[in-house]
């Protein structure tokens, strides 16, 4: 009975991991599904700019293209990006460099992956809080685009959510190498849905 208390914590601790994978993977799902929102919007953006440049060339007083088309691509990919990042990185699709993850035939995987965990983990700590600072500051501001005079806060929000849900997710990985569990749910990729 002496390693009654023991069991329990370390159940309690991987309950507590369990409820914040939980949180992680519901939001970044969610933000996922935000991310391909963007990219729809983006495909149909470009193919109405498409479009119109053919009109312009028949009809002669219809304009050569939409005015918000790039400014708005451009918010629209960096949604897609940023809002589908932390689902990426917890069903292990994310590009990584895995030189050092190989070496010595693997001995040092899960030590590199926790070294790599928590570099990334400051890494998109950081970028999370300036993102969240930047979208302060410019709706304190009142900035506006140029183009459109579109504000600009509401893209910054989303790239700041996409980089916080990142933050977590690399959170998330760094505490699952701690604590010996799986890292990633490649169940979640839609590569994975694809190829099956």
């Amino acid at each position: 009975m002496t390693g009654g208390p023991q069991t329990s914590e370390g159940s309690r601790k991987n309950g507590l991991f369990a409820m914040l994978e939980g949180i992680a993977d519901g939001l970044s799902l969610l933000a996922g599904y935000l991310a391909a929102l963007c990219v729809i919007l983006l495909t149909g953006l470009i193919l109405a700019e498409i479009a119109v440049a053919m009109l312009a060339r028949i009809i002669p007083l219809m304009p050569s293209g939409i005015g918000i088309a790039w400014e708005y691509s451009a918010y629209l990919m960096g949604g897609a990006f940023m809002l589908g990042a932390g689902m990426t990185l917890r069903a292990g699709q994310q590009i990584r460099v895995e030189l050092l993850l190989r070496a010595w035939g693997g001995r040092f995987h899960a030590l590199f992956d926790t070294l790599s965990s928590v570099a990334g983990a400051a890494t998109t700590i950081y970028l999370a809080v300036a993102m969240i600072s930047l979208t302060i500051r410019t709706y304190g501001h009142g900035e506006v685009s140029q183009d459109s005079l579109t504000p600009l806060w509401v893209p910054q929000a989303g790239l700041a959510l996409g980089a916080c849900l990142l933050a977590l997710q690399m959170v998330v990985r760094m505490l699952a190498n701690l604590l010996r569990q799986p890292a990633e749910r490649p169940e979640l990729g839609a590569a994975t849905a694809i190829e099956g």
